[in-house]
């Protein structure tokens, strides 16, 4: 049985090296910088006297009592004589996650404040994709919602030779997979000679079974520094665009009251959220699926979960920000536009094991002798 992980009554942690403690939600944070860095840092949780009067109205006066947390910033112990004091400064910082600001603070006080914004692994990329939007909003007075659209343009296109050869490689194997399939059938009870005439069977044919995943790879910190950038950034808070009210938050035009019982994406009491671009962007990852051809090997178990993977998809980022379902729609309609004009020369029959099939030998009439 699963249990949730109960969080501890203190937690202590630092070496010398405390160089800000803060508190922060998606947008805003709360930070206490100290010029010189603390020696440790000390976090107690502690519960709090029940609310009187009016305010006990909006809290529950059953069940165990509120409770919070309570830090302090730890220096060495220092032994004072008489009449002598001492001053320990600390800066606070209390306002929205904005990546400049928090840069200036950081560079200012040598402390690494803008970390506070949680960008992760890509953290590199999410930077200067948010630096670029911000470019586009302010000197090409783009919308937040129009520099999305321009970003992820200019993305696609940057990867558009790689996209390109992904998707004519795929389009290969499929065409070469009645081949494998009768190797498979040949070779099923040897797997190991199986596995040596598919290698040889593709190195014959001109075809590398990675070329489909690996420029697929290369644009993974793009894909997650985009959407870990519109997650954080706080311009996107009340930013409209079109229909879109605020780019932060779910598009709902309105709600479907009778819908509410409809698990994770439904609002129990209120209704089903009506939200268009999460539809928009299942619509095109059923569409792009059915565009993009299966991968040689896969078995049917595997076909039918990529089948309803756009379903799984719509569901899970049904209620996410518009920015993010926006940046994940105009990424399908040009991946399948890409698609649609990507060109291949279907490749020739090849004979099992990789044989390629023998030339007509064109036959030419004897040529009469010159007397």
């Amino acid at each position: 049985m699963c249990m949730p992980k109960v969080p501890p009554m203190e937690y202590r942690g630092g070496e010398s090296n405390v160089f800000w403690a803060a508190v922060h939600n998606q947008f805003f944070t709360l930070a206490v910088m100290p010029p010189q860095p603390a020696q440790a840092l000390v976090v107690r949780r502690l519960d709090l006297p029940r609310p009187t009067g009016e305010e006990a109205v909006y809290v529950s006066t059953s069940g165990p009592p509120p409770q919070g947390y309570e830090a302090a910033l730890i220096y060495p112990s220092i032994t004072l004589t008489n009449n002598q004091t001492v001053e320990r400064q600390v800066f606070i910082y209390a306002g929205p996650k904005e990546y400049r600001t928090l840069a200036v603070i950081a560079d200012r006080l040598n402390n690494n404040l803008d970390q506070v914004m949680s960008l992760g692994f890509f953290g590199f990329v999410s930077k200067a994709l948010l630096l670029g939007m911000n470019w586009m909003h302010q000197s090409l007075k783009f919308s937040y919602g129009w520099a999305i659209v321009a970003i992820t343009t200019l993305i696609k296109l940057v990867f558009w030779p790689l996209t390109q050869a992904s998707t004519r490689s795929m389009k290969r194997m499929q065409a070469l997979q009645p081949e494998i399939k009768k190797l498979q059938e040949k070779y099923k009870d040897d797997p190991a000679k199986l596995s040596q005439k598919q290698l040889e069977f593709w190195r014959k044919n001109k075809v590398n079974p990675m070329g489909g995943c690996l420029p697929m790879l290369l644009q993974i910190p793009v894909f997650f520094g985009f959407l870990t950038m519109i997650r954080s950034a706080i311009e996107l808070r009340g930013a409209p665009w079109l229909w879109v009210g605020d780019l932060s938050k779910p598009d709902t035009l309105f709600l479907i009251p009778s819908l509410g019982f409809i698990p994770f994406i439904g609002i129990e009491g209120q209704g089903l959220p009506l939200n268009l671009l999460p539809l928009l962007m299942g619509a095109t990852m059923f569409w792009q699926a059915r565009l993009t051809p299966p991968s040689p090997g896969m078995d049917p178990t595997q076909q039918a979960i990529m089948k309803y993977l756009p379903l799984i998809f719509l569901v899970g980022l049904y209620n996410f920000s518009a920015g993010m379902t926006l940046y994940w729609t105009v990424n399908n309609l040009l991946t399948i536009a890409q698609t649609k004009l990507t060109k291949t020369t279907p490749p020739e029959p090849a004979a099992p094991g990789g044989t390629a099939p023998a030339k007509p030998t064109v036959l030419t009439p004897p040529q009469k002798k010159r007397k």
